[in-house]
């Protein structure tokens, strides 16, 4: 997961707190089989939204194509942050009855107190402010033209659009496994608590985020930890005022409590990465320092399009990170290694 550093906060300082539900997973999965750049490395993903043979709905796979289209899984996610519901019924309910105008400003992404006069303004319609959002996120992949169409978007449409996919997902995933999926989040959110106080806070949200370099901005002081299946084995991050929100991915001893000889998903996915000859070199020529996609290929014969799958290989197992275009070795991770294996085997 990328992690950007601008700053550190006193471990004291931090209020961790966990949300979970159904509502939440529904989200996440729909965020993950419409993330086409996640093909192949979700752990409980098979085939994504476009594949033929995903077993979905004629009437799920439209929506999830206009998921895919305008980013919606980012409106879904925006508004259970503002909500207090939680069956789909209250979801549903909320929805239905929120006005225009809050729908829009609940559904735009905070990205700094500095810029929260635009997010409000562009809500309302100011061609400006919009402009200003979509300058200041044009860095970001997806945060331009989402903004700019959360900004001029039919709400009765986009309305009509996120209840229907969410009752659709809700049909086709959730309610077959629900009792499964919810037992699992429970149960991982109560280990996590019990952890809690025998943790300093920083080093707790490290061992959460699976990133032995985060270091929280100043302006945050709330740590939101937000457990997922089927977004296994990623971590991803966002941002509301005053906190930091991590989606991050249950562990496997959450999924089989009663099998102790299950290793977690991460410290299969490290060693696997490792076993491959072209990654362990790419991952070396990393270790001495950070590379672009370009420079890796003007030094290894092989095709791009096969350096970028070793890459996300590497990067999915926590191996290695990426700032932009440049990647990087992630070097606490792979020194962790021996520790997590000798956890495992000997636990």
């Amino acid at each position: 997961m990328q992690i950007i550093q601008t700053g550190f906060k006193a471990k004291y300082d931090y209020t961790i707190r966990f949300e979970k539900s159904l509502l939440w997973e529904a989200a996440l999965g729909i965020a993950a089989v419409t993330n086409e750049s996640l093909a192949g490395t979700l752990e409980h993903v098979e085939k994504m939204w476009n594949d033929p043979e995903n077993g979905f709905s004629n009437e799920l796979q439209h929506e999830l194509h206009e998921v895919h289209q305008c980013n919606t899984w980012k409106t879904l996610l925006q508004l259970l942050h503002y909500s207090n519901a939680r069956t789909l019924e209250e979801w549903t309910a909320e929805v239905s009855n929120m006005p225009d105008q809050t729908l829009r400003e609940q559904s735009l992404p905070y990205i700094g107190s500095a810029f929260e006069k635009h997010r409000m303004q562009a809500a309302q319609g100011s061609e400006s402010s919009l402009t200003t959002l979509r300058e200041v996120t044009a860095d970001n992949p997806f945060f331009p033209n989402y903004i700019a169409f959360i900004v001029n978007a039919d709400i009765p449409s986009l309305k009509e659009h996120l209840i229907s996919v969410m009752k659709k997902w809700f049909e086709e995933v959730i309610k077959p496994q629900d009792r499964l999926l919810l037992g699992m989040l429970e149960r991982d959110v109560a280990n996590k608590e019990q952890k809690l106080p025998a943790m300093d806070k920083l080093t707790f949200i490290r061992w959460v985020v699976n990133s032995t370099s985060y270091k929280p901005d100043d302006a945050i002081d709330t740590i939101l930890f937000i457990p997922h299946f089927h977004y296994r084995p990623w971590t991803i991050s966002a941002d509301l005022p005053a906190t930091k929100v991590f989606y991050y991915p249950i562990h496997a001893n959450s999924i089989d409590p009663d099998n102790r000889y299950n290793p977690d998903t991460m410290l299969v996915r490290k060693y696997k990465a490792l076993g491959d000859a072209t990654r362990l070199n790419l991952l070396k020529r990393l270790m001495e320092g950070e590379q672009t996609l370009q420079q890796l290929a003007e030094q290894l014969p092989v095709a791009k399009s096969t350096l970028h799958h070793h890459l996300k290989m590497l990067k999915s197992a926590g191996l290695i990170d990426s700032d932009k275009q440049a990647y990087y070795a992630n070097k606490e991770s792979i020194a962790s290694l021996d520790h997590e294996l000798r956890t495992f085997l000997e636990e």
